[in-house]
């Protein structure tokens, strides 16, 4: 699928809606502040364990060292790992662009235009470590957003989902 056709089926299937009656702004602050502070701290395990640089002292992370621990690191891919650490890192960045502007300064559209391709290419880590296609993730996307949304987004069916014909299209792949 083409990145223009997929932008076109992205505006169709996207909400328009901003309920701030519901997330109210300083519910919102909290969330962008938690959001990126976690970002930070993934961004601190991602560079540690894939570029080899050492651990700050006084960081929350070291305070787990020598702690035991139930999960196999093995058990993934390396290189899935590093591609998802990168994406959510980049959208800690993007989020941290984001309540700048809404405290006041100028937003980034550079920077956060910059933020995107860096997600990008950790996308591109991902499909490469799952021997899939940009193109094919796209195609599976909107053909899952299609069954959701038949006509254009919908709240009602963005809560009630059914995961059962979801999974089935995303199964059954670009066939």
């Amino acid at each position: 699928m083409k990145s223009e056709e997929y932008l076109k089926e992205s505006a169709r299937t996207a909400s328009t809606q901003f309920h701030t009656e519901i997330v109210e702004p300083a519910m919102l602050e909290h969330i962008l502040e938690q959001a990126i502070k976690t970002g930070e701290l993934v961004d601190i395990a991602k560079k540690s364990l894939f570029y080899g640089k050492a651990i700050e002292s006084g960081s929350d992370i070291e305070n787990y060292k020598g702690k035991s621990s139930n999960i196999n690191p093995d058990a993934v891919a390396p290189e899935i790992l590093h591609a998802a650490l990168g994406v959510y890192t980049e959208a800690a960045e993007m989020l941290e662009a984001i309540l700048k502007a809404m405290r006041g300064e100028a937003f980034d559209e550079v920077n956060m235009f910059e933020e995107a391709g860096d997600t990008e290419w950790y996308m591109a880590m991902m499909y490469r470590a799952l021997n899939r296609l940009p193109t094919e993730a796209r195609e599976i996307n909107i053909k899952k957003l299609r069954q959701r949304y038949p006509e254009k987004f919908d709240s009602g069916q963005a809560i009630s989902r059914n995961l059962e014909a979801e999974r089935e299209i995303l199964e059954a792949g670009t066939d």
